[in-house]
């Protein structure tokens, strides 16, 4: 196994951190920051049929306003077979009292590539009340 590879869950995790910080800091398009041309997204918030390309992912999260928030990743896994790798995690958007505000669970598909991992799919779903 080559060294990308094998630093495959802390290489993941620091290119989904960087998204995260980014939409917590109310960029919301630069959570796409590492995508290849060719993802594909969801999300409960608006994107209920699939959005294919970067591009219009961008668009698309362009138009959320975000506002500016901390965040906990709770519990992620990085599964990796080959070189593609499947993140999953919850994340909890905190309020100014570290309450938590929202709940989400994700999954995120990555491929490695000659210069490190990228984001080929994602999808978030809010964690519903029980």
């Amino acid at each position: 196994m080559n060294a990308p590879i094998a630093n495959a869950e802390a290489d993941i995790l620091a290119q989904e951190r960087i998204g995260l910080d980014r939409w917590s800091a109310g960029d919301a398009a630069g959570y796409v920051h590492s995508a290849v041309d060719e993802v594909t997204y969801f999300d409960d918030i608006g994107a209920f049929n699939r959005i294919d390309g970067v591009e219009a992912a961008r668009s698309y999260l362009a138009t959320l306003e975000i506002p500016p928030h901390q965040y906990e990743v709770i519990d992620p896994k990085v599964q990796v077979y080959g070189e593609t790798a499947i993140l999953t995690l919850h994340y909890h958007g905190l309020g100014p009292d570290g309450e938590v505000l929202s709940r989400w669970k994700a999954t995120s598909v990555y491929r490695h590539e000659a210069d490190g991992w990228h984001t080929v799919h994602a999808h978030w779903s809010l964690i519903k009340e029980q």
